[in-house]
């Protein structure tokens, strides 16, 4: 996975210049994704007294799953 560690929000430094000069501030799209997938579970009925640990986890899985399938052409 050759992006999951980029930035899910880049901002550019100047318009113009390269797709290189951004600064990475923020949430990967690694981290980003599993946010997202881990307010899905929890939106589904899984709670906070849940297993935190199981959810957590299912949700880095999810991220994972989604990045891998973003980079299949």
């Amino acid at each position: 996975m050759e992006n999951k560690n980029q930035s899910a929000f880049p901002v550019f430094l100047q318009e113009g210049l390269s797709s290189n000069s951004h600064v990475d501030i923020g949430l990967t799209k690694r981290e980003y994704f599993a946010a997202m997938a881990m307010q899905g579970i929890l939106a589904g009925g899984r709670s906070w007294t849940s297993d935190s640990d199981a959810v957590a986890k299912d949700a880095v899985i999810y991220a994972d799953k989604l990045l891998k399938q973003l980079e299949q052409k």
